[in-house]
């Protein structure tokens, strides 16, 4: 009796796992940070959006801005000699088009590109217009993250063209910014990675890039751009969001005799940029620094 009075009690001791989602509960608003070097992007494709840009926190290091109507190219202060050309990596973060992880897929993975000798700008795209509230913002972030809501694919479209007009810009301003217009890459997460992969099939000839990083982001069999560019890709197994797509896509590259380079890790769950979870998919950027010289793009 003993026994099975302290099984009852160990099993009342265990905590409920947290739901899918649970992180929208603890949303809260945060003041705008102080603005940093950018640029305005053409607006190819409008889009009217009367609610004002705001800015919230998942937690005191992980901010999100929402309600983004004018889209920017943000110039990450770089490390490397002022005239010293060097490759460049557009970080494209994602947040399902309702908001941008500016800190997880943006802010911290440009911190550490930065070091590996690239010049590192990220793409402040367009997001879907919700209401002009926290409270308005965290229902949209429900509907999608708890309830399970399908992303209206229309809004990567306003994103694809805002990525297009930050490949545009960088190569244009090439000797400005010291950057090797040859090598100007791209780098997404989740629906950045959607937006990567979608900015790269348009194959437009003045906005494709030279390589290219997709982080938790598609994985079944879709079109293949000619003379596609090197493809380098990572996802956890257990990755609630792309967990039934196939790997369709990365046969069809490797197919169309492109380099592709795929890490399936066992765990890791998603939005693992720059949140470590003791899992293989910590692993992602030392091997896409790996991948990055073995393919002659850094020298470092």
């Amino acid at each position: 009796m003993k026994r099975l009075s302290a099984l009852i009690l160990s099993l009342v001791a265990v905590p409920a796992l947290a739901a899918p989602g649970d992180w929208v509960k603890g949303v809260l608003p945060v003041a705008t940070p102080p603005a940093m070097a950018s640029v305005d992007l053409p607006v190819t494709l409008p889009r009217a959006n009367p609610a004002h840009e705001a800015w919230a926190q998942q937690t005191p290091d992980q901010r999100l801005v929402y309600n983004v109507s004018k889209p920017q190219l943000i110039v990450w202060p770089s490390s490397l000699p002022a005239d010293a050309d060097a490759p460049a990596v557009l970080l494209v973060p994602g947040g399902g088009f309702q908001f941008l992880a500016m800190d997880n897929e943006g802010f911290d993975v440009a911190r550490r590109l930065d070091r590996l000798g690239v010049r590192v700008f990220i793409v402040k795209y367009r997001t879907q217009p919700v209401p002009d509230s926290i409270d308005g913002f965290k229902e949209a972030l429900g509907n999608l993250f708890q309830k399970g809501a399908p992303v209206d694919l229309t809004n990567r479209d306003y994103a694809v063209a805002d990525t297009q007009a930050a490949i545009r810009l960088v190569r244009r301003n090439a000797a400005r910014w010291h950057v090797n217009a040859a090598k100007v890459g791209i780098l997404g997460f989740s629906a950045g990675a959607m937006t990567t992969l979608a900015t790269t099939q348009a194959n437009a000839a003045d906005a494709r890039p030279d390589f290219v990083g997709m982080i938790y982001g598609p994985t079944e069999k879709s079109e293949v751009p000619a003379n596609a560019p090197p493809l380098f890709a990572a996802i956890a197994a257990d990755d609630r969001f792309f967990i039934k797509q196939d790997f369709g896509l990365f046969h069809a590259w490797r197919q169309s005799g492109a380099k592709v380079e795929f890490h399936l890790y066992s765990a890791g769950g998603h939005g693992f940029a720059s949140q470590p979870n003791g899992t293989t998919s910590d692993a992602w950027f030392d091997q896409y620094a790996l991948w990055l010289k073995a393919n002659g793009i850094v020298s470092r």
